[in-house]
């Protein structure tokens, strides 16, 4: 049995819906407005602070000068500072475990049945992850929170408005940095750094955005170096974020050689 629909009825409804528009086109920034750049790094990291835990499923490749190759990659993240890594290649055999934090790290290296410690220096993560990142860094893009590290503390950012975005610019020692922020979620999609000729040295970018715990976070990510040829991506296809307690079970076979970094 179908009820009748008034006249009142449908002008509210139409109503309920422009403002749900509304709401959903809205940003957190006034862009009719001059943009204080110091209020948009405050938003960026006040969304970033959101996220406290994540537990992703994917993909992940790796292409350097060093080394070449991917397979399936399992992430569980605790912030601020404990990551565990698993990387298996076909028919779930497994390629590498790590477990990660401030500090220091354990490495499993599952092709070789060698375990390695040692502190989580940027020279001793490349040894093991085959690519050079900091700790904080590697935490920050693989769930989606990147912030403003890179940047220049003694200087003021440069700030312009192109659409939806808003671009933050610093140039320090001969090197700039670029953060684009998407003002609808107030996340970083891409960071640039070049060097004093404008070539790209480093480039990071955060693609396919889906919304978990009321949260947009970003499936594909990217860091690219291209005068290193170094390049590395991660693709979500699953994501659990804020889901308490996390439970890290970092493990490894006896049999294991053990190696101190």
């Amino acid at each position: 049995m179908s009820l009748p629909i008034s006249h009142s009825h449908i002008l509210i409804l139409s109503l309920l819906l422009l403002t749900l528009a509304g709401c959903a086109a809205s940003t957190a920034i006034d862009t009719s407005k001059p943009i204080d750049p110091r209020e948009v790094m405050r938003l960026v990291e006040e969304r970033n602070t959101e996220v406290r835990a994540l537990r992703g499923t994917g993909k992940i490749s790796v292409e350097s000068p060093e080394f070449s190759g991917g397979g399936s990659i399992q992430v569980n993240a605790l912030k601020p500072d404990s990551l565990q890594l698993e990387i298996t290649a076909a028919f779930g055999v497994t390629v590498a475990r790590g477990m990660l934090t401030g500090e220091s790290f354990q490495f499993y290296n599952g092709m070789n049945n060698t375990v390695t410690e040692g502190n989580s220096t940027v020279d001793n993560l490349r040894r093991i992850l085959r690519f050079p990142i900091a700790f904080s860094t590697i935490l920050d893009v693989v769930t989606g929170t990147l912030g403003f590290e890179a940047a220049p503390r003694d200087i003021p950012p440069i700030g312009i408005l192109k659409d939806n975005d808003y671009v933050l610019a610093w140039t320090s020692e001969g090197q700039s940095h670029e953060y684009t922020v998407d003002l609808g979620t107030m996340a970083v999609r891409y960071y640039t750094r070049r060097n004093e000729r404008g070539e790209i040295l480093e480039e990071i970018h955060f693609r396919d955005y889906r919304r978990h715990a009321g949260i947009a976070l970003p499936h594909i990510i990217n860091i690219s170096r291209p005068f290193d040829s170094e390049n590395l991506s991660v693709v979500y296809d699953r994501m659990m974020v804020n889901d308490f307690p996390v439970r890290f079970n970092f493990s490894y076979p006896r049999s294991a050689r053990r190696i101190t970094l």
